[in-house]
């Protein structure tokens, strides 16, 4: 079977490709310039796919994410689209074009899978993301160094980059509603396993939301102001300030590392190593931290993030805040552990800085499951079959 891959910067279509190849199937790459190009109503880039895929035959198209100028094309030809999501939020899905009957579509969060599949998206599938364990298990031996040990580590944004915080675009709003949603955003803080924030934007608050911060939407478009506030704002805000203030709290009385780019604020305690590559450092880290964090950004309402497939794929210790997917797959306690508030966190954290081998049977086990079960090897074993289907 020919498979054309729409390749952009996503991580991990490197894992993905090699294993489509090994499945038996022939691979071509096409340049996909997401990013730099409309990916709604584009008909140069819609000529251009078209014509590529008229040239040989192919079994279906797949990308990292959805695009529905690709989705479009496709269907015109009669080829099969299959698309894994793997971010969220991810405003492109909310495109007419994302019910296409040639769309096969793969979400790694299950309560996303459910919406898509309410909607009417006929071939919509849940699908996790994955980790690449042959590869993390050759760095093993690789020279580690001071950079990569950590008591506690945590890599990825804290939203408080510069450029990163999207809640400065509420400047100007009156200061009721800056009360209001900063209220519910302290709701929102300790809940996990329900995100509350889009159904308490009322229709007074998106009002003035509107007034200070407008949003255009494309002919395709059909996801709601009160999504967009909620997912692409508030969620950021509030995962950017528990991410500090969690990272500042384990720093009172531990050693704890950060993997980001320079802050816009002084972080107390913290030592900021600044930005490491995803591939070739990224998996030292993990494999050399007693705890890796993962703070989930708060618009993956289910979802296991790929940081910690990752982490566990690599042999390290995760400790998370609860998403509900992990206990589809994985069992806490046993193969991770979870928190689900700030004195949890740090309680957890003191026990298991303080018992090593329980600490590490734990990260064996993640790691065993990761192998066994959750490699991209697996996911394009599922995705083949699926794709499959009549």
């Amino acid at each position: 079977m020919n498979i054309l891959i729409l390749e952009w910067d996503s991580f991990a279509h490197e894992y993905v490709m090699e294993e489509f190849m090994q499945a038996g199937c022939k691979v071509d790459k096409y340049p996909w310039p997401y990013g730099s190009e409309n990916m709604r109503d584009n008909e140069e880039l819609f000529q251009k796919l078209s014509k590529i895929l008229k040239e040989k035959e192919y079994g279906f198209v797949f990308s990292f994410d959805f695009f529905p100028v690709a989705a479009k094309a496709c269907n015109q030809l009669g080829i099969k689209y299959a698309a894994w999501i793997y971010d969220s939020p991810y405003m492109l899905l909310y495109s007419k074009y994302t019910m296409l009957d040639t769309n096969y579509i793969f979400f790694f969060d299950k309560s996303l899978f459910y919406e898509f599949l309410q909607h009417g998206v006929k071939h919509a599938y849940y699908l996790p993301m994955a980790a690449p364990v042959d590869y993390y298990d050759k760095l093993k031996a690789s020279k580690d160094g001071e950079k990569y040990r950590a008591d506690i580590s945590f890599v990825g944004s804290t939203y408080h980059e510069e450029g990163q915080d999207f809640f400065r675009h509420f400047a100007g709003a009156d200061d009721y509603t800056v009360g209001y949603l900063t209220a519910i955003m302290n709701i929102q803080e300790d809940v996990y396993g329900n995100f509350i924030l889009e159904e308490l934007l009322d229709d007074n608050i998106l009002t003035e939301l509107r007034r200070v911060c407008p949003v255009q939407k494309e002919e395709d478009e059909w996801e709601s102001d009160a999504w967009i506030y909620a997912n692409y704002f508030l969620a950021r805000k509030l995962t950017g300030n528990q991410r500090i203030g969690q990272l500042e709290l384990l720093g009172e009385k531990h050693s704890v590392k950060l993997y980001a780019p320079k802050q816009n604020r002084e972080l107390k305690n913290i030592i900021n190593y600044g930005p490491v590559d995803y591939v070739t450092e990224m998996p030292l880290i993990f494999q050399n931290s007693k705890i890796n964090l993962n703070m989930t950004l708060r618009s993956i309402h289910t979802g296991i993030p790929l940081r910690a497939m990752d982490i566990m794929g690599c042999g390290g210790f995760l400790l998370t805040n609860y998403q509900q997917d992990f206990m589809d797959y994985f069992e806490p306690g046993v193969d991770f552990v979870y928190y689900s508030c700030r004195k949890e966190l740090s309680d957890l954290t003191d026990y298991y800085l303080r018992h090593e081998e329980e600490r590490m049977e734990i990260a064996g086990n993640g790691y065993r499951k990761m192998k066994s079960d959750h490699t991209y090897k697996k996911r394009v074993e599922t995705l083949l079959a699926c794709v499959k289907e009549p």
